[in-house]
């Protein structure tokens, strides 16, 4: 892998395109049902050092939704 520095603003940009790629993903309704799609909101969460907990704005909304879980095993079958 060639070992280069590219200038702050490209890695500005780049991460600005990131982050707003996964806000649209995020907004389309099949998009946020994707396994592999939350996947990479988790990781890129976690690569970046962000933390939800229930003080969070929004967690208890989804802490109570809980009844709506799709049955993942009837992919598999």
């Amino acid at each position: 892998m060639a070992n280069f520095e590219l200038p702050k603003e490209l890695l500005d940009q780049l991460a600005q395109g990131e982050v707003q790629a996964l806000l649209e993903g995020l907004q389309d309704p099949e998009l946020r049902k994707n396994p592999a799609f939350l996947a990479k909101v988790r990781q890129f969460l976690k690569d970046n050092n962000f933390l939800t907990t229930i003080e969070t704005e929004g967690v208890t909304e989804i802490q109570q939704d809980v009844s709506n879980i799709p049955d993942l095993m009837r992919l598999v079958e």
